[in-house]
């Protein structure tokens, strides 16, 4: 039978954190408020509100929130996992993909609109764009670290040369390395972790402004086209409103 395996919600006042884990059953969640860090497979994702990421079952798994995270957690059957996508995906998600969702949780897997639903369900998900491009992490350890260090407190400003250096390797050894471990250039992957982490910040309710400080853009404008072309929206969507 198609049926989603159960429907959580999960509202978190505080930072929410789940360790490297798995799950028997393919797991949808969908971010209403708050920022996510997700990371699998080598790669991490800073999923900010209104994103669905899909992870397949088995995948090993690691998340954190950074503050107050509010969330909609369905596990799902493994019927209609095989209609979902093989690998983890994050998408913006419709509002018909949200409304759906949000029916399902208050519908029993027996019931008449069940099925309809999860029709809606995996169309839209498979339809829809990715939205939020996982960021590779190189596996050696020396790189690793410093990959890891360099996401908490990134900088414009950091150079290729810097960075080999850090690692004790040759710049042409570690531009080589690094490429082939990443899938992309050193410039565009120090672009993406700006981006990874101004999304947290921005998240966090700190100014745009403040956030491109932090990564050492001299010009705000100069750090918001980057945003814009990394991430195919403004900082200004991201950052959290005050509360009411």
């Amino acid at each position: 039978m198609t049926d989603a395996y159960s429907n959580r919600l999960i509202d978190s006042g505080a930072r929410h954190s789940a360790p490297l884990h798995s799950h028997d059953q393919g797991q949808l969640t969908y971010i209403e408020r708050g920022v996510l860090s997700l990371e699998a497979e080598g790669s991490i994702w800073a999923i900010p509100p209104g994103r669905l990421h899909w992870i397949p079952a088995d995948v090993r798994h690691a998340s954190r929130s950074h503050g107050g995270v509010r969330f909609w957690l369905p596990l799902v059957s493994e019927e209609f996992a095989r209609r979902l996508p093989d690998r983890i995906i994050v998408l913006e998600a419709s509002p018909l993909l949200v409304s759906a969702l949000d029916r399902l949780r208050s519908l029993r897997p027996d019931d008449a609109f069940t099925a309809p639903l999860i029709d809606v369900i995996a169309h839209e998900i498979n339809a829809g764009a990715e939205d939020v491009p996982g960021m590779r992490l190189p596996t050696p350890p020396r790189m690793r670290d410093w990959a890891l260090a360099f996401l908490a407190a990134p900088s414009i400003k950091t150079g290729i040369d810097a960075a080999a250096q850090a690692v004790a390797m040759s710049r042409r050894s570690f531009t080589r390395h690094f490429e082939r471990e990443v899938g992309m250039t050193f410039a565009a992957w120090k672009r993406a972790a700006i981006v990874h982490r101004a999304t947290v910040r921005l998240a966090e309710g700190e100014s745009v402004g403040q956030v491109a400080l932090e990564a050492g853009y001299e010009s705000v404008s100069a750090f918001i086209a980057m945003f814009r072309s990394v991430s195919g929206r403004p900082p200004g969507q991201i950052r959290r409103r005050p509360e009411a």
